[in-house]
């Protein structure tokens, strides 16, 4: 299994948002990481109606609260620990989840779908 270095777990604030870029094996990941109630979630940066990216701004996912991911295109509403849609053309479609872990503050992603070893 290999890991990529995506960032420092004290560089995401609670209810904040980083995106990222990264290439592995020769594809482009993009994606974005999210800190809700000290858990940090990691999603590609693609709305599933349209495919656009997701932030109005760089590293900007979230709404003005806090709470929901946002699409910047149409505004549609994702919950943070599932990546579910609940409002928007998009509602009971999911954000695509990317397998992180962390290891001494540093958040990394898995490239591949395995189970994350235990810190």
């Amino acid at each position: 299994m290999s890991e990529l270095l995506l960032a420092r777990a004290d560089e995401i604030g609670e209810g904040a948002s980083k995106g990222f870029s990264v290439s592995w094996q020769g594809e482009l990941i993009e994606g974005f990481l999210v800190q809700q109630n000290g858990e940090l979630y990691a999603y590609r940066n693609n709305c599933p109606h349209t495919g656009a990216p997701l932030d109005w701004m760089p590293d900007q996912f979230m709404d003005v609260e806090g709470r929901y991911i946002q699409c910047s295109m149409h505004g549609a509403l994702f919950q943070v620990e599932d990546g579910l849609c609940i409002y928007g053309p998009c509602v009971s479609r999911r954000l695509e989840p990317l397998p992180i872990e962390i290891v001494q503050d540093e958040i990394r992603l898995l490239t591949r779908q395995e189970k994350p070893r235990s810190q």
